[in-house]
């Protein structure tokens, strides 16, 4: 296997005081789909807004690309590649499609916007017919496809979902889930999923990393994780 594109190291981490994560590690390579479940309450989303500089971190690092990347801002994790889709709050609601995917290029001149943008609009055509309407106006499937979306008008290498189909109807979870995988088998992304519907995220997902009381239980093959009877009858409610 090749080298990991992002490294975490016995991470502590949490909020202020209250510590979430307890010694986690991990690998992320290049061009998978890393699939992150657990319990409810087991730092699955903590994990993610740890790598992109959201938490306090006491101890242990994160290395991306070889290089540490632990003490970084956001924004600055935006930049080199790392992006972040939070599950609520992840589009501007009072503006039309055009303009949210429009203020995700902010920082590319008007030509080299337009083209990501026209790039974005044939991977997810359903937001070609929407261009004009208002953010809060879509559906939950499609508002997730337009932030979505616009991450990937900022090119990223590696996208962090935090429960993407969350609150959506079953046909529309397998749709937007499909549109996932096609982020790494068609536009070679590396993807951290952290799902819910673990059956469906492991079945999609190359790898998986099993949080459990925020420490790591398991990390391995995602195929290997939902064959395991124990372990996904105790803590993914798997029969």
């Amino acid at each position: 296997m090749s080298q990991p594109i992002l490294v975490g190291e016995a991470i502590n981490s949490g909020y202020g005081k209250f510590q979430v994560l307890f010694d986690v590690s991990f690998n992320v390579y290049e061009n998978e789909i890393l699939v992150v479940v657990g319990p409810n309450g087991s730092g699955k989303s903590t994990l993610l807004k740890t790598v992109f500089g959201l938490t306090t971190i006491y101890s242990g690092s994160i290395i991306y690309k070889g290089r540490e990347v632990t003490g970084l801002p956001p924004h600055v994790k935006a930049r080199i590649g790392i992006a972040y889709l939070p599950q609520t709050d992840n589009v501007f609601s009072e503006l039309t499609v055009r303009e949210n995917l429009m203020m995700a290029a902010y920082t590319l001149d008007e030509s080299e916007a337009k083209d990501r943008v026209e790039e974005v609009l044939n991977l997810y055509p359903v937001l070609r017919d929407r261009l004009m309407y208002k953010a809060k106006s879509l559906s939950g499937g499609e508002r997730q496809m337009l932030a979505l979306a616009m991450t990937l008008v900022r090119r990223p290498d590696i996208i962090m979902l935090d429960e993407p189909t969350a609150n959506l109807a079953p046909v529309v979870a397998r749709h937007l889930l499909k549109k996932i995988s096609m982020l790494r088998d068609e536009m070679n992304k590396t993807v951290i999923l952290v799902e819910q519907n673990a059956r469906a995220a492991l079945e999609l997902g190359d790898r998986a990393l099993l949080m459990v009381s925020g420490r790591v239980s398991y990390e391995g093959f995602a195929r290997d994780l939902l064959k395991d009877v124990d372990l996904g009858k105790r803590y993914l409610g798997l029969r």
